[in-house]
């Protein structure tokens, strides 16, 4: 498992750093680190991204341990389709290792559910953009971690940003796993993520950026509603921008009381690449 859990990992990273050796033909502008920093908050952006994040959920499961999740946490790969729009990719790639959820459970760990999001944005706006598209849902290695089943739906994004130090930004989806949507190897959720992003210049930020989600076949409360945020801050070493964040939730609202209660992720994300990253979108004359 394992194995299987690094190479995967691998094969994703080396399909978005080439994808980002493809893509960055676009005209020089230099930018600031907080003008990267935004970035990193635009889910539509045309910046290339690559986020790894590790997040721990305590008290969790029947001995109250702790769940960790090492993620490929919505990596961005733009494609400029023509002068009017763009196919933005977004990636989420989890491998966890779950604590036993009965006292007579072991632990498991490989991939849980991933999904990559193919957003069509269009590539003219004045400070409100936005993007829509499928969702494609990837099967769980191990059907302790999830479902093992592929699956689909739609999802949108939108984004306000403007020169301003003020990011707001929501995407939604709702996946549908294939084949049913009864059982406890099928999925009926529903994504809500609002992004609120205060950045004080000089690469440093306070943002937060819940992942509210509904599981609709869940029986009892469906809800999972994390409140809280964090700090980051972008740095250069050498001409690579890499951007440190630590945050915070507590999950105000769960479907089981006293489990997940609280989360602690710490995330680095390498964009790429300074000094050829394309404005946000391009603006109207």
């Amino acid at each position: 498992m394992l194995v299987q859990m690094r190479t995967g990992f691998a094969a994703t990273i080396s399909f978005v750093l080439l994808s980002a050796s493809q893509a960055l033909a676009q005209v020089p502008t230099p930018v600031t680190n907080t003008d990267f920093s935004k970035e990193t908050e635009n889910p539509v952006t045309r910046q290339i991204t690559l986020p790894l994040r590790y997040e721990a959920d305590f008290l969790d499961g029947a001995d109250r341990l702790t769940k960790s999740t090492f993620e490929l946490d919505q990596a961005v790969v733009p494609f400029r389709l023509n002068d009017d729009w763009s196919l933005i990719t977004r990636t989420k790639l989890p491998a966890e290792a779950l604590p036993p959820k009965k006292a007579s459970d072991s632990w498991a760990d490989g991939l849980s559910n991933g999904y990559t999001t193919f957003f069509l944005s269009p590539e003219h706006g004045r400070g409100f953009y936005w993007g829509a598209g499928p969702v494609l849902y990837y099967p769980a290695t191990n059907s302790m971690l999830g479902a093992t089943k592929w699956g689909s739906g739609p999802s949108v994004a939108f984004i306000h940003e403007d020169a301003g130090p003020w990011v707001f930004a929501l995407v939604a989806n709702n996946i549908w796993t294939f084949g049913g949507m009864t059982g406890s190897n099928a999925t009926n959720q529903m994504l809500l993520n609002p992004i609120i992003g205060y950045h004080f210049g000089d690469g440093w930020a306070l943002s937060s950026s819940p992942e509210i989600t509904a599981n609709w076949i869940a029986s009892g409360n469906k809800w999972t509603v994390p409140v809280g945020g964090g700090v980051s801050r972008v740095i250069r070493i050498g001409d690579q921008p890499i951007k440190f964040g630590l945050a915070a939730y507590y999950n105000a609202i769960r479907p089981t009381a006293s489990e997940d209660p609280w989360q602690l992720q710490a995330t680095l994300t390498f964009i790429f690449a300074e000094k050829q990253m394309q404005p946000v979108l391009k603006k109207e004359p």
